[in-house]
């Protein structure tokens, strides 16, 4: 799991640990090839340890402990990504362009402190609701939770400035706080004995705390309090649109999840859980050109950037082409070696689910590129049309062919997102061929070269 990092001031003046003289906010940089470099082995990073301790969880937990656990945490995630309401795209959109970073940390903090306190009182309300028939141990799993909802929105916003202006280092080692935390947590549950799956919500809950309170430290280090924000109710305004385009976003994201919960239960949610794991594997290069294309963009004039966004598609879908392939090859053997023999039902799944997630990995990289300039609604009704593919298919299929059922919803799902995505892509960049987005046989030369090179 990936909860997922500032500026030049005026009116305030910064000293370093030597106290040697101001030092000023950093300032915006331009975005390129080492930006995509380290975000890339950032999320390789993250996707291991994401591996690791998928692998340590569902051994400890079993099918049903490992459902339980996905079930605690479904419906707080949720709320989280649901209740930003396009604070982070707001903020990043204006670290772009910025003169003083310091003002936009500050509205940051405030607009995301008052988002998460407001969502997570609404979660622990519905929570009884949402999960009636989920058992004591998840509902109060549940509940503990909550709290994430704050800590994901303060950590989220300040890690969207840093990408916004263009700091992916600081960005990207902050980004790396929360797996290994986890992780060292997890390995201590183990050489505990604990196997309740309440501890391993609280350690995941103390992971994703670690990182809020790290970059609320850095914030405060660079933007003092008391000081001046940017207009904060023009912010929200800004932001108004993003967060009510993107509720269709976790709601997709979700949806398969909640289907599989609420019609076959815990112990089913548990197999589909680490047979997304395991489908995912290669999903970090697409993460990182996802993270990558938002920054040009946003640094990019209006419409523009779209050569360089349409390339680091087709590269993206060549390794997804490529490693897919051997993926499936080797999640039979792989899978129940790591994650034991009473995950073995999980692997048909598995193989299956390599393609939903090679779309929605291309699919992001096109709708990142669109909302980094301000086009917030573009590909909403890619959403709608993915949701309704998945919630219906899925309804009709899970009763004749199980986790299945969930499976070629979530790829015909998938399918239908990225090509709205690619056709509102062309539609939204000048100079824009759809075309363009279909991998080249030159692309995978240059990509085995490189690779050669390095």
């Amino acid at each position: 799991m990936n909860p997922d990092p500032d500026a030049s001031s005026q009116g305030v003046v910064e000293h370093d640990a030597a106290g040697a003289g101001p030092l000023s906010a950093p300032q915006i940089r331009p975005i390129g090839s080492r930006e995509f470099a380290s975000t890339l082995i950032t999320n390789v990073v993250i996707q291991a340890c994401t591996i690791v301790q998928g692998i340590l969880v569902a051994r400890l937990l079993g099918p049903v402990g490992r459902g339980q656990f996905a079930a605690a945490i479904l419906w707080p995630g949720l709320f989280a990504a649901m209740g930003g309401m396009g604070v982070g795209v707001a903020l990043a959109r204006r670290a772009g362009r910025a003169a003083d970073l310091a003002r936009v940390i500050r509205t940051g903090l405030l607009l995301t402190l008052l988002t998460g306190t407001v969502i997570a009182a609404l979660c622990a309300a519905a929570i009884p609701w949402l999960l009636p028939g989920g058992g004591a141990i998840v509902r109060n799993a549940a509940y503990v939770f909550v709290p994430y909802i704050i800590f994901n929105h303060v950590s989220l916003a300040m890690i969207a400035i840093d990408q916004g202006a263009g700091w992916f280092s600081r960005m990207n080692w902050t980004r790396l706080i929360v797996n290994p935390v986890y992780l060292a947590l997890v390995i201590a549950l183990w050489l505990a004995g604990i196997r309740d799956v309440l501890w391993f919500v609280i350690s995941l809950l103390i992971a994703t705390g670690a990182v809020a309170f790290v970059r609320v430290g850095m914030a405060l280090w660079h933007a003092p309090i008391p000081g001046p924000t940017e207009p904060v109710k023009i912010v929200f305004r800004e932001a108004l649109p993003f967060g009510f385009a993107g509720l269709l976003n976790p709601l997709a994201a979700s949806a398969d999840k909640a289907l599989l919960l609420y019609l076959l239960g815990t112990t089913q949610l548990g197999f589909y859980t680490v047979a997304l794991t395991a489908a995912s594997v290669v999903n970090s290069l697409a993460g990182a050109a996802g993270t990558v294309s938002f920054g040009i963009s946003t640094q990019a004039k209006d419409r523009e950037g779209f050569d360089r966004v349409a390339r680091m598609f087709r590269f993206t879908a060549w390794t997804w082409l490529v490693a897919g392939l051997a993926v499936a090859v080797i999640i039979p053997i792989m899978l129940p070696l790591l994650y034991g023999a009473a995950f073995r039902p999980a692997i048909g799944p598995a193989i299956l689910l390599i393609p939903a997630a090679a779309l929605a990995g291309q699919a992001s990289i096109l709708e990142e590129s669109m909302r980094a300039q301000g086009r917030a609604f573009i590909g909403l009704e890619a959403r709608a049309a993915g949701l309704v593919v998945m919630v219906t298919a899925g309804w009709l299929l899970v009763p004749a062919f199980g986790i299945l059922g969930v499976v070629f919803a979530a790829i015909g799902s998938q399918a239908i997102v990225l090509i709205v995505m690619m056709f509102a892509a062309r539609w939204h960049f000048h100079r824009a061929l759809i075309n363009a987005l279909w991998p080249r046989v030159s692309d995978l030369l240059e990509l085995k070269g490189r690779l050669l090179r390095f």
